[in-house]
């Protein structure tokens, strides 16, 4: 995200709060240089994730017991149709 030197004068300690909560780092343009705001430590990625409730209609035990794509198994019967 991109601000103005100006706006982050007006909303510093909002701006702040920000990076610390997303972990975004925030670009700060002032005369035509830039400078960033990093957080000092970076956030895990899946802290940022949404909870979403719900999703998994159904049993959600049975995703447990769910197959992997056998790429080789498809590619073998694939070419085996082709010929």
């Amino acid at each position: 995200m991109a601000i103005t030197a100006t706006r982050l004068r007006s909303d510093l300690y909002r701006v702040i709060d920000e990076v610390i909560r997303k972990g975004v780092p925030v670009e700060v343009e002032l005369r035509g240089r830039k400078v960033r705001i990093v957080p000092a430590e970076p956030r895990d990625k899946l802290a940022n994730l949404v909870k979403r409730p719900g999703v998994i209609v159904g049993d959600s035990g049975r995703v447990a017991r769910v197959t992997a794509f056998d790429e080789k198994k498809w590619r073998r019967k694939w070419d085996r149709r082709l010929k």
